[in-house]
């Protein structure tokens, strides 16, 4: 006597037809919850201002840049730019000689996220790579590569700069990961205090008018890159002691990576 095929039952059919839909409105959520934001043509950044990060990098070009220079400031920017959540903002400055509290801005800008960020499942990360390097890392490389080409300055307003730094509306404390990146040798030079006048003296900057307008910086990371020189006016021992000095002041995270 043949024995009878097992049929599957109401149940089996049920629950295949639950998984389908489950299947289906999860595929449809991830699609949704990945659905970009509303953003600037200008820019690229949120409508909102909702940024999840905002790097700073504030380059001194007070002293010329060789040519050995601008390969590792390239790959340092390069290292910046895709530790940058997607959407996360970048923004370039320079300090400015003729005008102290208000540092050049050479580039703004949010990024699109890299390959790093890419959902294998919902985009192609070659072309996520491509997107960003076009859109993003070439034209910040180009303005990096302009600005340590450009001619010296007469002054080196670097604390001023850090204060109009800190005082953008887009800065803010409440905002999550905010970073400054300095790029220069720290010599502090303007009208209001000098380091090749007074030396790398933090007590004696207290006793100036600057120390009236020290950035807020509590919450914030700030990575010195110091440009190396043949030849330092001050024991670099002292101008990194007085940075050190300066950001506890500020409330700031500080290092300095060489």
């Amino acid at each position: 006597m043949a024995r009878r095929r097992h049929e599957k039952g109401p149940w089996f059919w049920r629950g295949a037809i639950g998984t389908m839909l489950a299947s289906v409105f999860g595929l449809f959520a991830v699609m949704a919850f990945n659905q970009p934001p509303a953003l600037s043509a200008d820019t690229n950044c949120r409508v909102d201002r909702k940024d999840p990060a905002h790097t700073i990098l504030l380059i001194d070009q007070s002293d010329p840049f060789t040519e050995n220079d601008l390969g590792w400031v390239q790959e340092f920017v390069d290292a910046e730019a895709r530790s940058l959540p997607r959407y996360g903002r970048l923004t370039v400055m320079t300090p400015n000689a003729a005008d102290p509290y208000d540092p050049r801005i050479v580039f703004t800008s949010c990024t699109p996220g890299s390959a790093d960020d890419a959902n294998p499942i919902l985009s192609n990360p070659r072309m996520v790579e491509d997107t960003w390097r076009d859109k993003f890392f070439q034209p910040l490389s180009s303005e990096i590569t302009a600005t340590l080409k450009s001619k010296r300055q007469s002054a080196s307003p670097l604390s001023e700069a850090l204060f109009a730094a800190a005082d953008r509306a887009d800065f803010q404390n409440g905002r999550t990961e905010r970073r400054v990146v300095l790029v220069s040798d720290l010599m502090q030079h303007s009208a209001d205090y000098s380091f090749y006048k007074s030396g790398a003296n933090f007590e004696a900057f207290r006793q100036t008018k600057l120390a009236d307008f020290m950035p807020a910086m509590k919450g914030v990371d700030v990575v010195a890159r110091i440009v190396p020189r043949r030849e330092y006016d001050l024991p670099l021992g002292e101008v990194k002691t007085f940075w050190r000095a300066y950001f506890r002041e500020t409330g700031a995270t500080y290092e300095s990576v060489n």
